[in-house]
This record gives structure tokens, C-alpha cells and sequence, in this order.
């Protein structure tokens, strides 16, 4: 059954990417996979958003049909649109043949690829593919269960039945989207999408790094491969600084000296290094991709991640089809409708604000909203930044300059909202403020964590400063510029500032730094790819020139990818660490995320109940069980089947719906209903909720004094346990 899941979900990812091809050409980047792997966060975004449109509108039910004719229509509007613009060209069809053989084989070669990091990926994840309710895995896992089940568009909430969802769920049911496609159920599709993403990013990451590096002026093949393998190793498997110094340093020095460590090195202290060894009142959260994907957390963040690098392809995609750097192998001038026309274009003003670079950032930072919020703000930023710096080196500096640029944003704002608005008009953001911070990170620690990817942006921007001194400065080394000052300061904020949640004083900067360094992470390790692929092409350049600044380069080059493939190492031994001896095929459990209630003798009070709930033929179903407390194995009924209960994990509830007197009194009617036992007061309560079933299992009666009474006659008994404490009941309705 893995097997044939991992099949259909390979065959959905390449339908997603080859059908939706038409939706935006890359010009100036020459990706080496003709956009295979961006091709499947691009399209997926556009394809998934008219069905969400349509789905949220209508009331069209979020099924497989609605999704495949949704990705059938629109790749054919985009087909058709790509059909009348290669019906203009004046290119012979002798040169559109011999390119078109040619993408296809590197598309082809991007699909072998892809697969190939999708089935490792696929059999390391099945070594341990359970859900783990101490992390958010329970959340992620109910988001997809409840959207699969409902087949609706906002879906609602599993934890606060008669209530809508008021969380930016869209990464969940992007997931669920391609789910649909594929014909694989979340049981599958969850951990698959784990896969996808770790798979996606590698490949992404690399065919965007290699394709801006080969475009630079003068830049040779291997200075751009290793730039690509660079920033692909430390975005998809890097750890940061604390790996280095606590998982190699100390653990080699331990054994050099004889001296037996305290304990090996466990890799989630990578991530809350600050605030933790030593325990301070100021707790802090540095999370990176290949962390988060070992872990197997389905999160807004880590869904993004399946777009943003996208985006950040199409803002250098922009640069190079802006770039009027004599030499440019990626020149947009060569394209299919000549130079005069394209240059026609970019003096149009009109042209340029509606330009197919600025509607697709606008969309891609639009479905952001609903992803992962704070990425919207953060890319935002990113793309002003290299939008600013493009047009400032190709226009100048002027007022009409900074006009354009004030207008491209704008455009790109509005857009962006437009995109969202069914989401919008239906989620209530949390009231926040930004406040100043009064505690900061100890100096060594930011050190530790951030040296390696320090070191290398200001590598990088002192080379860059160093030409633009000279005059020689291009201008994509100014948009390198703008991608590394904007990860350098998404690790300063954090230091000032912090947007105000729930969490209490000793949390304040946690989930400001979470999410901010979170992407700083990913940005930084592309900069300093590109920084090591630099060096090492500048490095040999001027090396055969006699050139001593040459053998510093090439120094400089073999230390930083000493640094990546020590910062890769995170991965391989995290691995290990995580999910044991993946070369013993024997210990394998297989992808499903689910498989554990089977065996697993903590479920064996609750495995039927959930059997009969998901054999249920109804779409919505109200249930009472637990009103469970955060990061707990509790409200599994819920999560695993789907079905709406009156209250579930307490502060996951109170953050969303920013109300915690509306959870706590949930919580409280819940505790009632099964210790009253008075029969009219448990009646009353079904019918405020609509309730289908009642549930009274193991961690009911650990948290409760159950009295039966109130509720034992108000229904069919569908299921009990030999002993009668453990039962499912199946309301009666009048």
C-alpha cells in the first residue's frame, strides 16, 4: 500500500509540474531541471488557489473531483495563453525544435532526480513515520484528517465544533490538494508531503543557485555547480553553528583526550540554544528545514517552504531579465520576441508593474496569508529589496526610479490581497503589538549559533563592496547583496524587537525568533553558496594569472565548503539519532503516519471507536470526548478521525481564537457532561453542539470522576470495552 501511495504521489507532483508549466517562464534563469521541481510549487499555488476560490464561494465540496478538474482547467487556460504567445514568435521552428528537445531532456532528467530524493526521503521517513503528540504533528496530521473528511473550504475547527477554523490552515490543505490529486489518503500523504518538501527544496535550491551563478559575468561551471550543492546541502540537511562546536568540536575533542563525554549529542539543543544550557527567563527558538523535516512537523513555516524559495526564483528571475550586464549569459534580450520589443517593454512603465514577475510574486505572497502569515511580511520585505536594488542599478537613481519601484509594491500589495480574500473575509487575526525587547541574546551564543553563516554574507559583501569601489559591480551582485542584508537582519530583529502573543514573559522573543530566524536560515545559506561558488571561480581565475588574491579565494572557497559539508553532517547524524539504522530494512514500520494505532497497546481502548467514525458516511461529526491539554497523546479521536469535538487543546485554542474565557468554559461544560450525571444537563449540552457521538475513553477517565448516569441512556451503544468503562455512544436524534 506504501508503495503504490509513493507512486501515485510522484505521479500527482509531475502532473502539478509539467501541466502548469505554461504559468510562468523563466528568462533569465536557465534552470538545469527546465523548472521541473520550482514548477511544482508554482504550480500547485495556482492551481490550488481557483479551486480554493471556488470552493470557499460556492460551497463546492474540497473532494478529488473538484481538485483534478480544477488542475485540468487551469493548466488548459494556461496552455492556451502559452499557445497565442508562442503563436507570435518569429523564431524558425528548426531552433523551436532542437530547444524543445533540449528542455525535454533536462525536465526529464529533473523528474529522475526528484524521484530519486523523494524515495530516500520516503524510506528513511518510514523508519519512524508515527505521529508524535509532543510536538504539533497531532495539529497538522487533524488539519488534514478534518479538511479530507469535510470536504469544505474553510473546514471546521476539530477542536471547537460549530466554530470555523481561525488559523492560516492553507499549507494543511495544500497538502490535502495534492492528496486529492494522488488518490492517497492523509494516513500517506501527510509524511509524503514531508518528502515532497524535503525533495523540492533540495532540488529548487540548487537548480535557482547554479542557473543565477551561471549568470553571472564570466562564471564557470564549477564555481556554479558548487554554489548550487552548497546552498542546496545547508538549506535541506545543514544545522547551524552549535552543530559544529557541540556535535564535532566537543564530542572529537572528547575523544582525542580520553576524556568520556556527559552525553551524546542530541540535535534539538540546535535549536533552543538560547534560553536553554544554561536555563535563563529568556527562552528563544532558532529552527532550520532539516530539523523540522527529521522531526516530521507538518507546520505553517515548513509547508511555505514549498513556495518561497519559488518566489525567491522568480524575484532573480526578474534581476536577470532587468540585467543589462554586458556579458550576461542569461540576458532576457535573447528570448522569443527580440531585443527591440523587450526593450520596449521595460521602458513602459505599465509593462513593468504588470509584468508577469510582479503578478506572480503578488499571488505566491498572497497565498503566504494563508500559509504561514509571517512569511508574508518577511518576503515582502525581500522582494522591495530586490526589486530596489535591480531597478536602482539599472535606471538609476532618481525619483521616477524610486516611483517605480513604490508602484511595483503597491501593485504587489493589492494583488496579494485580492488572492487571499476568501481566506481573508473568513480569519480573524489575533489582536498583537510590536514591542522593543528588554532582554537580548548573550553575544557568544548568537556567535556559536550564527558564525559559519555570518562569515560568509560578510564575505560576501565585502567582495561585492570591493567591486562596486571599483566601479566593476553588477548588478546581480546587487540583488546577492539584497538577499544576504535581508537575512542578516531577519537574525537582528529578534535582538530589538517581538510581536506580542499569549505566551508569558520568559517566551516573549520565541515565537518572533522562531519565525524570523527560521527564514534568515534558509536566505543566509543561499547567499553563502553563492559566496563559495564565487570564490572558487574568482579563486582559479586569478590563480592562473599569477595572482596572489587568487590563492586567498581559493583558501577562502575550500573553507566554507568545509563548513558546508560539516553543517550537512547535522542531517546524517540526526538521522541516525532519530530514526536508527536506516540500512536495516527489517526495522522498518512503512509511510504510513498511522500505522502505530494498530499495535500500539495504548490504543487498544480506542481503536475501535475510531474504526467506527471513520467508517461514518457522514462529512461532519459533532463528538464529545476529552477537552485535552496541549503537546498531549489527548483528543485522539478527533485527530485521527476527523470528526469536531466541543473543546480540544487548550492553548493551541486560546491562541486561535484569542479568547481564552470562550476555551475554558468549553473545557469546563466538557468536565461536567461526564461527572454530573444529571441526564438533562448532558441532554442540553448535546443538542447546544449537535453532537453525533459521545465518547468516554482512557484519558476521560483519567482526567474525570465519569459518572454514567447523565449520559450512558442517550444513545446506542455502538462499541464497549469488556469492562464496560471504555464505550462509544451514538446519539439519538429527535
Amino acid at each position: 500500500m506504501g508503495a503504490m501511495a509513493l507512486i501515485r504521489w510522484l505521479i500527482a507532483c509531475l502532473a502539478v509540474s509539467l501541466l502548469m508549466k505554461p504559468v510562468f517562464d523563466f528568462r533569465g534563469l536557465r534552470l538545469t531541471d527546465e523548472g521541473f521541481s520550482i514548477g511544482i510549487g508554482i504550480g500547485t499555488a495556482v492551481s490550488f488557489l481557483p479551486v480554493f476560490w471556488i470552493c470557499v464561494i460556492t460551497g463546492l465540496p474540497f473532494n478529488s473531483l473538484t481538485c483534478r478538474i480544477g488542475l485540468i482547467l487551469t493548466s488548459l487556460f494556461f496552455a492556451f495563453m502559452r499557445y497565442r504567445k508562442e503563436a507570435l514568435s518569429k523564431i524558425s521552428e528548426t531552433i523551436k525544435e532542437r530547444t524543445a528537445a533540449e528542455k525535454r531532456r533536462r525536465f526529464i532528467a529533473g523528474i529522475c532526480v526528484f524521484a530519486v530524493l523523494l524515495i530516500a526521503a520516503s524510506w528513511i521517513k518510514g523508519f519512524k513515520p508515527l505521529i508524535d503528540s509532543q510536538t504539533e504533528q497531532y495539529m497538522d496530521f487533524g488539519f488534514m484528517k478534518a479538511m479530507y473528511r469535510q470536504q469544505q473550504l474553510p473546514f471546521e475547527d476539530m477542536w471547537c465544533a460549530g466554530e470555523k477554523i481561525n488559523y492560516y490552515y492553507l499549507g494543511q490543505a495544500v497538502s490535502v490538494y495534492l492528496c486529492r490529486i494522488s488518490g492517497v489518503a492523509p494516513e500517506y500523504g501527510y509524511n509524503l508531503m514531508l518528502c515532497t518538501l524535503f525533495a523540492s527544496l533540495s532540488m529548487t535550491v540548487y537548480t535557482m543557485v547554479e542557473a543565477f551563478l551561471r549568470s553571472y559575468r564570466g562564471m564557470g561551471r564549477a564555481g556554479a555547480y558548487t554554489g548550487g550543492i552548497a546552498a542546496s546541502l545547508m538549506c535541506a540537511m545543514g544545522g547551524n553553528g552549535h552543530w559544529i562546536i557541540y556535535g564535532i568540536v566537543q564530542q572529537l575533542y572528547h575523544k582525542l583526550s580520553g576524556i568520556k563525554a556527559l552525553k551524546n549529542y542530541w540535535f534539538p539543543e540546535s535549536t533552543v540554544y538560547i534560553g536553554n544550557y544554561p536555563d535563563i527567563p529568556d527562552k528563544g527558538k532558532h529552527e532550520f528545514p532539516s530539523y523540522t523535516l527529521i522531526l516530521g512537523d507538518l507546520h505553517a513555516h515548513v509547508c511555505n517552504m514549498l513556495f518561497t524559495i519559488p518566489l525567491l526564483a522568480v524575484l532573480l528571475d526578474y534581476a536577470l531579465c532587468r540585467s543589462g550586464d554586458k556579458g550576461s549569459s542569461s540576458s532576457c534580450d535573447n528570448t522569443a520576441n527580440g531585443t527591440a520589443e523587450n526593450e520596449n517593454r521595460n521602458r513602459d512603465l505599465a509593462a513593468q508593474i504588470f509584468s508577469p514577475h510582479m503578478i506572480m510574486t503578488g499571488v505566491l505572497l498572497g497565498l503566504f496569508k494563508g500559509v504561514n502569515y509571517w512569511d508574508f511580511p518577511i518576503y515582502y520585505v525581500v522582494a522591495g529589496a530586490v526589486i530596489l536594488f535591480t531597478d536602482l542599478k539599472k535606471d538609476g537613481m532618481s525619483l521616477l526610479t524610486l516611483v517605480k519601484v513604490l508602484l511595483k509594491g503597491a501593485f504587489i500589495l493589492i494583488l496579494s490581497a485580492i488572492v487571499i480574500l476568501p481566506f481573508s473575509i473568513n480569519y480573524i487575526k489575533p489582536v498583537s503589538g510590536i514591542h522593543f525587547t528588554d532582554s537580548h541574546s548573550p553575544l557568544y551564543k548568537l556567535v556559536i549559533i550564527w558564525f559559519a553563516h555570518f562569515i560568509m554574507a560578510v564575505v560576501l559583501i565585502t567582495y561585492i563592496m570591493a567591486r562596486r569601489a571599483g566601479r566593476e559591480a553588477l548588478l546581480t551582485e546587487n540583488v546577492m547583496a539584497a538577499v544576504t542584508l535581508c537575512g542578516l537582519g531577519l537574525l537582528l530583529v529578534p535582538e530589538i524587537i517581538y510581536v506580542k502573543d499569549i505566551y508569558g514573559e520568559a517566551y516573549q522573543r520565541y515565537n518572533t525568533m522562531f519565525k524570523l530566524t527560521f527564514q534568515g536560515f534558509m536566505l543566509l545559506s543561499v547567499s553563502s553558496g553563492m559566496c563559495t561558488g564565487i570564490l572558487l571561480d574568482r579563486g582559479m581565475t586569478l590563480v592562473k594569472n599569477n595572482k596572489r588574491t587568487g590563492s586567498i579565494m581559493l583558501i577562502g572557497s575550500f573553507i566554507f565548503s568545509i563548513w558546508v559539508l560539516m553543517l550537512s553532517g547535522y542531517a546524517v547524524w540526526s538521522v541516525r539519532a532519530w530514526f536508527g539504522n536506516i540500512f536495516e530494512a527489517k526495522n522498518r514500520v512503512g509511510i504510513s503516519a498511522v500505522s502505530f494505532i494498530e499495535t500500539d497497546r495504548s490504543f487498544d481502548n480506542e481503536r475501535e471507536a475510531i474504526d467506527i467514525l471513520n467508517s461514518d458516511t457522514d462529512r461532519k461529526l459533532h463528538i464529545i470526548e476529552e477537552a485535552g491539554n496541549s503537546y498531549t497523546p489527548e483528543n485522539r479521536l478527533s485527530v485521527f478521525t476527523g470528526a469536531s469535538a466541543i473543546s480540544g487543546w487548550y492553548v493551541h485554542e486560546w491562541v486561535w481564537h484569542n479568547d481564552s474565557e470562550e476555551v475554558h468554559e468549553r473545557h469546563k461544560e466538557v468536565k461536567n457532561f461526564y461527572s454530573c450525571g444529571y441526564e438533562d444537563y448532558c441532554r442540553a449540552l448535546l443538542l447546544k453542539y449537535d453532537i453525533d457521538y459521545i465518547y468516554v475513553g482512557p484519558k476521560a477517565l483519567e482526567k474525570y470522576n465519569v459518572d454514567y448516569n447523565g449520559f450512558s441512556k442517550l444513545g446506542e451503544h455502538v462499541w464497549e470495552s469488556a469492562d464496560r468503562r471504555y464505550m462509544l455512544i451514538k446519539v439519538y436524534k429527535n
